[in-house]
């Protein structure tokens, strides 16, 4: 199988990863491992999910994908130019990468345990951890081989 006939995503009760096959996406995949239900519907998303205090831990930690968190504010000029890439990051990296967005303004408690002092900033989290951070605003080229590891 190539890499646009399979999906791999992770069990949430395990953190097992598992390969399902493009063409039985829409069933329901239970994991290799435990056999708990995986969760395929963040597969099917192609937008950005929008990340607070509240959401962080179910929406970037216990992600089933690596976790792209682009953290931003609406003051901030350079993440309001980031923002069409990062946006079209999502759409590409669908099924591959969830890609989240985190205004700074309105999670402070995140934004001090991260120590994030400068805007834009990118955090990759994979199976709950954090695994790298980027200050500043990247082109498209460069999240796109940041985030090949991942993939």
């Amino acid at each position: 199988m190539g890499f646009k006939d399979s999906y791999t995503i992770r069990c949430a009760a395990c953190s097992t990863k598992n390969r399902i096959p493009a063409e039985k996406i829409d069933t329901q995949a239970k994991c290799g491992k435990c056999g708990a239900y995986l969760e395929t519907d963040v597969l099917f998303s192609g937008q950005p999910v929008i990340v607070s205090d509240g959401n962080f831990e179910k929406e970037v930690l216990k992600s089933p994908l690596p976790v792209l968190l682009f953290c931003w504010a609406t003051w901030c000029a350079t993440c309001k130019t980031s923002m069409p890439v990062i946006d079209d990051f999502a759409k590409n990296a669908k099924g591959r990468v969830r890609v989240a967005k985190l205004n700074v303004d309105g999670s402070p408690n995140l934004s001090a345990k991260y120590n994030i002092l400068s805007l834009p900033y990118i955090l990759v989290f994979d199976n709950g951890r954090l695994k790298e951070e980027f200050p500043g605003a990247l082109p498209k080229h460069d999240v796109m081989m940041k985030m090949a590891a991942y993939i």
